[in-house]
């Protein structure tokens, strides 16, 4: 019972410090966003032929890996992999990837897909 807290409770109050100053944009990071970004539009474009096409190519790399399992020198199960990865990172790529321009439009807006 030796533990009384005083009401109303006494606030400090703090000077405000003023923010830190920002440092200028990298011009080799903005270059490289903008080539990223620009690829990104252009694959987002092509992405509603491009999801019924490579999965054709990767289930055919598929069955050439199973037919040509045991062939020495064929490479088909590394071959296979490769497709594959290739179209999941494409795929990730598409789905989960939004250029800066995109970011900083969403966080003016009070999107819920912003990067903070």
């Amino acid at each position: 019972m030796t533990n009384v807290i005083p009401f109303p409770a006494r606030k400090i109050i703090r000077l405000a410090v003023p923010p830190p100053l920002a440092k200028p944009p990298n011009v080799e990071e903005n270059r490289l966003g903008k080539i990223i970004g620009v690829v990104w539009v252009i694959t987002t474009l092509l992405w509603t032929v491009a999801r019924f096409v490579i999965p054709v190519v990767v289930f055919w790399q598929f069955l050439r890996m199973i037919w040509l399992w045991d062939t020495p020198g064929a490479h088909a199960g590394w071959t296979f992999l490769a497709y594959f990865a290739g179209y999941s990172a494409l795929y990730y790529f598409v789905a989960f990837y939004r250029p800066v321009w995109e970011r900083d439009s969403e966080a003016n807006n009070g999107g819920s897909n912003v990067r903070k």
